[in-house]
């Protein structure tokens, strides 16, 4: 009995010897497959595929085999700056650092026998990254950019055949993005936190498709909060919100605001020869089949589809300062110094809001002009960078409602690419009562209309070098005037009882000589029509432009 008993007791040690002899087979096996594949393999890969821009560091690996996880401390990517500047196109400066890294969930008998690194996760608690893009001196394609897909094929170490990580996630990056131009002045973007999550990212060569994936991953999805970007100047373009799927091509910006830095007082002091402050905000931006590489790279817009929900422009015009300085570009230029392509199918616009305004002296509010309710469809937005014709217009479809009271529809034809100033414009405003233009009249001339109501108007013009010319045909009864103390110089800017019994006098004498009450002014004539012909100042906003074309031809009608 003894005896069996101390065989028994030398094959339990045997076997557990053994066993700890296998395990520690199998953990130095691993081990020798890890090390070399982020050690060497990683190190060389990324240095080859970037032809010695860029270096991969990292810290020292803890390995922990029973928990099937490594834990690495730290990782940097960095940018040789001597090899990038004498490459014919620098790529761009990288600097990231990766904290607190662990790969978890190693399947051990795949990677013990040979058939791949197969994982749960890989993650890093925390990171920042700062990118320096210099923009390219010129684009003229419209072609993608392989943005984050390898050109060359990856060839992963003999012990390792393939990898696949089923998620891989960074919950806090810090980003720095700067776009440096040389021109215009850098941009620079900066968010404090973004959340970057990769699935299924896979580097098989058995399986093919895995190859042309960004980043190898089935899916790549960002999501930051409180993006803040510095596109020259004295504005600000912020973000509440920002999401992007790259495998998708999707991209979604919500609580944009796009402002000065400074306030209209401080804006008026620092710039006394800038006479227009504007706003722009919306609610949410959505983008859908965005080359993302392309834009992130300043190389240009590129989409299928871009819907904007929720969209304000508000333009302030302070007639007080003088204009110097400051020159407003017509569209055609405004595209040609991005010095960069733009192609969009199409442009969708829901429930927005233009308002444009003017201040003048003599008057305490500005005159507004409103454009409520704003719905418009643009397509065939494609700009070339370079190109300089006039055919491949865009076409551009709105409708709101004018002063909040009648309905607005003017569409637009516009040549992005001409040499000039050209485009063509026509609309028709509905049925709304005169007395609704007050907010932008009163408040802008020495008059207001004291009654009268609206049935249509109809207006066509052609833009050519800068001059619009056209036809204006506005329908209206009952159409009367008030001569105001604002804006009124001499006895009938007077306050008191003689200045009021002057304006008084002054508005029957308008009504009854200068005004004319009907058009058409009976029902078998035909009514009458206004000229319009408006020429391009560089001090006009493009808002101000049309607004002052339209009402230029409107007041040829009104007067007798």
């Amino acid at each position: 009995m003894p005896a069996a008993r101390a065989r028994i007791v030398k094959l339990a040690i045997g076997l557990t010897a053994l066993a700890v002899v296998g395990v520690g087979i199998a953990v130095w096996r691993a081990s020798s497959i890890v090390n070399p594949l982020l050690r060497a393999w990683a190190v060389k890969t990324i240095a080859e595929q970037s032809r010695g821009v860029y270096r991969l560091d990292m810290s020292r690996l803890h390995l922990n085999w029973l928990q099937r996880h490594v834990h690495i401390d730290s990782l940097r990517l960095s940018t040789n700056t001597a090899t990038n500047v004498r490459r014919a196109h620098p790529l761009s400066d990288v600097t990231v650092v990766l904290y607190d890294c662990t790969l978890s969930g190693v399947r051990l008998t795949t990677l013990i026998r040979g058939a791949g690194l197969v994982a749960r996760s890989l993650g890093c608690r925390v990171g920042n990254a700062a990118v320096i893009v210099t923009r390219k001196v010129r684009d003229t394609t419209v072609t993608p950019h392989p943005f984050l897909v390898f050109k060359s094929r990856v060839q992963l170490p003999s012990l390792l055949p393939r990898v696949r990580i089923s998620h891989v996630t960074f919950p806090a990056l810090g980003i720095d993005f700067r776009l440096v131009d040389a021109r215009r002045g850098d941009t620079r973007l900066e968010l404090k936190r973004l959340q970057w999550r990769m699935a299924d990212f896979a580097i098989d060569p058995a399986d093919s498709s895995t190859a042309t994936r960004p980043l190898f991953s089935r899916s790549i999805e960002l999501l930051g909060e409180n993006m803040v970007a510095h596109p020259g100047g004295s504005t600000a373009l912020r973000v509440g919100m920002l999401a992007a799927n790259l495998s998708d091509s999707t991209l979604e910006a919500r609580d944009v605001v796009y402002e000065p830095t400074l306030t209209q007082a401080e804006f008026a002091r620092l710039h006394p020869y800038r006479r227009d402050y504007i706003t722009i905000t919306a609610g949410r931006v959505r983008a859908q089949g965005l080359d993302v590489g392309a834009l992130v790279l300043g190389e240009g817009a590129r989409a299928r589809r871009v819907g904007v929900d929720s969209f304000r422009a508000d333009v302030t015009t302070d007639w007080h300062r003088p204009s110097r300085h400051r020159v407003h570009r017509w569209p055609q230029q405004w595209l040609a110094d991005l010095d960069q392509s733009v192609s969009l199918d199409s442009v969708v616009l829901q429930e927005g809001e233009i308002v444009y305004r003017e201040d003048r002296p003599g008057h305490v509010r500005p005159g507004a002009v409103t454009f409520a309710h704003l719905q418009a469809t643009a397509v065939n937005v494609r700009h070339v960078n370079g190109r300089r014709a006039r055919g491949d217009a865009m076409a551009l479809i709105t409708t709101s409602l004018l002063q909040n009271a009648g309905r607005f529809d003017v569409g637009f034809t516009v040549p992005l690419d001409a040499p000039s100033f050209d485009m063509t414009f026509r609309g028709t405003l509905g049925a709304m009562p005169a007395t609704a233009l007050n907010r932008f009249i009163q408040e802008v001339f020495p008059w207001r209309i004291a009654a009268g109501e609206i049935a249509k108007v109809d207006f066509a013009a052609v833009v050519t070098n800068g001059v619009a010319d056209g036809m204006i045909t506005p329908l209206y009864t009952g159409l009367a005037v008030d001569v105001t103390r604002k804006g009124s110089k001499g006895i009938l800017g007077t306050p008191g009882i003689v200045g009021h019994t002057v304006r008084d006098v002054a508005s029957l004498a308008t009504n009854l000589t200068m005004v004319k009450d009907d058009n058409p002014a009976h029902r078998r004539k035909p009514p009458r029509t206004g000229t319009i012909h408006h020429v391009f100042t560089p001090q006009e906003t493009l808002p101000g432009f049309l607004w002052a074309s339209v009402r230029d031809g409107l007041l040829l009608v009104i007067r007798k």
